[in-house]
Formats: C-alpha cells, sequence, structure tokens
C-alpha cells in the first residue's frame, strides 16, 4: 500500500496559537529559573521579628514555602544569649524547643544558617536568617471574684501593681490550664443551666473565641498536649437540666478542625485530671474505679496503674521520666499522706516523704530544673494548718519554708526562671475569710503577700 503524504496548511490563527504556547513556555521556563536563584523564601517567624512580652516557655520556629529535608550534623539554629534544647523537623517547618524556659526581660538573637537548611527540590537559602525578640515578665494567673461574685481570670505582674481582668463571663469561669508555649489559655466558662462551654484567649491579641460549646454537657479539666494543636478535656453529660451532670469521661479536641472524640472506645472507662508528660506520649489521669493514676501511652497503648487512694492528679517532672502521685499509708497510729514517685514505663515506687514520717504531703511541684520539689506538709491528724516545704527531687534536704499553723498553705508554683514560688495562703481563725496569693523568694527566704484575695495561681510567663 502505497504511503500517503498529507499537507499542513498553517493558518494565521495557527501561528498565534503557537506563540502563545510558545510564550507559556518561556514565562515558565523563566518562573523555574527564578525560583531556583531565590532559594527558599521564610513564610513565618515564631517569635515574631522584633516581638516584645514573648513568654519564656516560647518555642522558636521558621516556616518556610516548600518542605524541608531534614539536616545532619551540628543544630542549623544559634541562638544568642546560649540555650540549649531540641531540634525538630516537621514538613515546611524547623522548631527549636529549649530544654528550660528562657530568661525574663531578654533580647535574643536567632540565626539560621544558609548552607544547612536543603528543600526537597534541591533549593537552598541564599542568606542566613537573622531575627531578634525580647521576652516579658513573669505574670500570674489566678481566680478571683468580680463584683457580682463570679470567679474570673486576672492577672498581675509578679513584681506588683493593679490586677487586670482576663475574662468577663457572665455566669463565672470553672476553671483554666495555661498553653505549654504560655501563650493561650483554655477555660470552662460557666452557663446559667450549669453545664459549661470551653473557650480561648489569645494572651498577645486578646482575643477571645469559642473553643467548644458543649450543650447538655459539662466541658472543662483542659489539658494541652504539648507539641501538638490538640488537647484533652472532661466531659459530663446532663441529663436532666439543673441537675448533678453524670460521672467524667476524658474526651480529645482538635484546636484546627474543632473535631471531637472520645479518647476510649470503651465508654465505662471514667476519668478526670489529666496531665502530660513532656513529649506528649504520656497521658495521667485519675481513675476512680481503679483507685489510682491511670498512666497511658497514646502513641503504643502501654498502660500503667499507679496506686493512689487520694483522688489527686499525678505530677509530671520537667524532664518527663517521672511521675508523683500522692497516696495513704496505714499504720498503728493512724492514716498519713505519702509522695510517691513512679515510673511510667515499669510504674516502680520510690517513696519521697520517707518510711516512718507520720506526715500529710500533698501538692506537688517541681522546680524548671527537675532538682527541688515545693509541697505541702502537716502533721497527720492534726487540726493545723498545712506549711510549705521545699525538698530535693530524692526526698533529702527537707525544710520548712512557712511555719504558722493558724494559716493553711497550698498550691504551690514556681516561677518559670525558679527564683519564686507562688502560693495560697487561708486563714484558719478568721470568720468569713478568703485566700490570698503570697510569693516565696528562693534566694532571699523573703515572703510577701501579692494579691489580698485570689486562688488557683499559675504563673504566665
Amino acid at each position: 500500500m502505497p504511503l500517503v503524504l498529507t499537507r499542513f496548511n498553517f493558518t494565521r490563527f495557527d501561528g498565534l496559537v503557537l506563540s502563545v504556547v510558545g510564550g507559556l513556555l518561556f514565562v515558565l521556563g523563566l518562573i523555574v529559573w527564578r525560583g531556583d536563584r531565590i532559594g527558599l523564601q521564610v513564610i513565618s517567624l515564631n517569635p515574631a521579628e522584633d516581638a516584645t512580652q514573648v513568654s519564656t516557655r516560647s518555642s522558636i520556629k521558621v516556616t518556610f514555602d516548600q518542605p524541608l529535608q531534614a539536616a545532619s550534623g551540628s543544630n542549623p539554629l544559634t541562638i544568642t544569649p546560649p540555650i540549649t534544647g531540641s531540634t525538630r523537623w516537621e514538613g515546611s517547618t524547623v522548631s527549636f524547643t529549649p530544654d528550660r524556659p528562657l530568661q525574663a526581660d531578654t533580647m535574643y538573637q536567632v540565626r539560621l544558617a544558609e548552607d544547612i537548611i536543603t528543600a526537597e527540590r534541591g533549593r537552598s537559602l541564599r542568606e542566613p536568617v537573622v531575627w531578634q525578640f525580647r521576652t516579658g515578665q513573669p505574670r500570674l494567673l489566678y481566680v478571683s471574684k468580680d463584683e457580682a461574685g463570679n470567679d474570673q481570670l486576672f492577672v498581675i505582674n509578679a513584681r506588683g501593681g493593679a490586677p487586670s481582668p482576663l475574662t468577663q463571663e457572665a455566669f463565672g469561669v470553672f476553671d483554666y490550664s495555661v498553653s505549654p508555649d504560655g501563650a493561650r489559655v483554655a477555660y470552662g466558662a460557666l452557663r446559667e443551666d450549669g453545664g459549661s462551654d470551653l473557650w480561648l484567649i489569645d494572651l498577645v491579641s486578646g482575643e477571645r473565641s469559642a473553643l467548644l460549646l458543649c450543650p447538655e454537657a459539662v466541658c472543662t479539666g483542659t489539658a494541652w498536649r504539648p507539641n501538638s494543636d490538640s488537647l484533652i478535656y472532661e466531659r459530663r453529660v446532663m441529663l436532666v437540666p439543673g441537675a448533678a451532670p453524670g460521672p467524667p469521661r476524658l474526651w480529645w479536641l482538635d484546636l484546627v478542625t474543632g473535631d471531637t472524640v472520645a479518647v476510649f472506645d470503651d465508654n465505662q472507662i471514667i476519668g478526670y485530671g489529666a496531665t502530660w508528660s513532656r513529649d506528649g506520649q504520656w497521658l495521667a489521669f485519675i481513675a476512680p474505679s481503679s483507685q489510682g493514676v491511670q498512666v497511658y501511652n497514646v502513641d503504643d497503648g502501654r498502660s500503667v496503674l499507679v496506686p493512689s487512694r487520694l483522688g489527686s492528679a499525678g505530677v509530671w517532672s520537667p524532664q518527663g521520666d517521672a511521675l508523683l502521685v500522692a497516696d495513704i499509708q496505714r499504720a498503728d497510729e493512724g492514716f498519713s499522706v505519702h509522695l510517691l514517685k513512679a515510673s511510667p514505663t515499669g510504674g516502680e515506687l520510690v517513696d519521697l516523704t520517707g518510711q516512718g514520717q507520720f506526715v500529710e504531703d500533698t501538692s506537688p511541684a517541681w522546680s524548671p530544673d527537675g532538682e527541688w520539689l515545693a509541697i505541702t506538709r502537716k502533721a497527720a491528724g492534726a487540726s493545723m494548718g498545712k506549711q510549705l516545704w521545699l525538698l530535693r527531687a530524692d526526698g533529702s534536704e527537707a525544710r520548712a519554708l512557712t511555719d504558722d499553723t493558724d494559716l493553711h498553705h497550698g498550691l504551690p508554683v514556681w516561677s518559670p526562671d525558679g527564683r519564686a514560688i507562688a502560693f495560697q495562703r487561708f486563714p484558719l481563725r478568721e470568720i468569713d475569710s478568703t485566700p490570698s496569693l503570697w510569693l516565696y523568694d528562693v534566694e532571699t527566704d523573703e515572703v510577701r503577700n501579692l494579691v489580698p484575695s485570689g486562688n488557683r495561681p499559675a504563673w504566665l510567663p
């Protein structure tokens, strides 16, 4: 069969189309060429450049316009003054988490080297990324009554001055928790029907927004998961309006999507008082049906029960390798309450109070470096106020910081720099008295009143 050649006739329209296609290919090639010459582009810095009043718990993050390839070897971030910590690569973000809180009221400079960060497509930084920010003074967040008699959140500078209201909820605030980076506060806002919803306040912008509305339920007890965009909260169903709600169960809340699901498929598991280890792998919560603190690994499902009949929450060490619980110890004289240090992996227990001590030890708080504990102690069974004590993390060198049995001391919390301990004090022999907030200076032993009427303190670093 003979080969037949077909002749194509090009019109002016065909030429126009070819010209347009050629132009588009040229522009595309120019974009690719310029993209290679421009290199990686920074989308955001955290903390922002020249930011002030930055939380001392803040992590340092740089986000780029494309995914990154993790670099090996030295840390790409140089921080002045120097701090130690861990670097994490995730998608288009490189982040640095300090081992300890940053210094208060300090200017920090961050430098990201250009020859270490490499994108998956081979593009790299053309020049170092350098910026600076200043940390703020630590402040104290606490609960106090407003003019209507409702509990609200207030903030005060640790150096003193007038407090500032943080919330103005119509029916008051039930409880609250501060985010790991100290930039946000989640709280339970009470409703007229006796339920409560979850709300969020951004401490930088002051913006208030709803986290989760809980019709026909009481939602409280938020616990932020470190290095994530999620938290756990307690949910109690209100079967009858105005009646006591049902038992608490733990639920997840995704802060990005707003999705919420139960932590456990078995709806018979009751739990409250959730706390997280620093790495966000271990969740501890009070399990009343098991008479203990349940320690649960959310990544692989491992679970350990730490016996505790007192019903108080576990307190994680700053390193996340130990959990403190308070448990009742029976003796011939009666009962005492000892502090026990547990390992999350094996559940081994170490009695920090010490054998033979007939005391009640509660409310443990770790110093930021994990070397000391502030606790409250009194003679077991005695009609007296608990006193503030200080001891080493292994239970040694215990000494009293206060000594007035007519005053009850509670809920000690360390300042981010470890120089002060805030606590509440309540007079036992005064009529119509209210708790007040005090500061103990670790270096000078000075004790001073900060807030005449307040309770449940927490630091805003």
